[in-house]
């Protein structure tokens, strides 16, 4: 038998650990403060949404199709976004903590392998689609405002976009090592 085998039975045969009351309390933390920022991402795209929807009303945009559409897809992404985190706190809320390690923590996998298709193919898509959208909105809003207020909604886009990318980057660092965390 090699050393690495006699290590590995040896590992093997350590008593099992129970998790202790201090554990249990952390990981209810812990998995509140996940469900408390996709909490908090809802309320910021449900009320992008609303003004999305006021602005398409405002603006009658129902009476141009290119516009309506742009904004029907902006609209459409963000509750897309909205309906994932929805289940995705759902899911969270189904696990049950009492259960087995054994099983909760392939759960937890189950889960976190679930965000990570979120966070690195969903949330790119979303993004790009609500970008192209707005940026189909361009020429129309160039045709009916002034040049300097045209500027201003064109560069304030492109620094609110560069500055959403960082904020959800951040945060999405932060909600898997979290998730990594409650994995270990």
């Amino acid at each position: 038998m090699t050393d690495f085998e006699q290590l590995k039975k040896q590992w093997k045969e350590q008593p099992q650990q129970r998790p202790s009351n201090l554990d249990f309390i952390e990981l209810k933390k812990a998995i509140t403060g996940v469900k408390r920022k996709q909490g908090i991402t809802n309320m910021v795209l449900l009320a992008t949404v609303a003004v999305l929807i006021a602005f398409f009303v405002y603006i009658g945009a129902y009476t141009k199709s290119d516009v309506a559409w742009a904004l029907g897809v902006m609209i459409a992404v963000l509750l897309l976004r909205v309906l994932v985190e929805v289940l995705s706190i759902n899911k969270l809320r189904k696990m049950e903590v009492t259960e087995d390690a054994e099983t909760f923590k392939t759960n937890l996998q189950h889960y976190y392998k679930k965000r990570l298709q979120v966070h690195y193919v969903l949330t790119p898509l979303i993004l790009g689609a609500y970008s192209f959208s707005f940026w189909t909105l361009l020429p129309d809003f160039k045709a009916s405002l002034s040049k300097g207020f045209y500027t201003y909604i064109v560069s304030s886009a492109l620094v609110l976009l560069v500055l959403f990318i960082l904020l959800i980057g951040k945060e999405i660092r932060k909600e898997l090592a979290a998730l990594k965390a409650l994995q270990e």
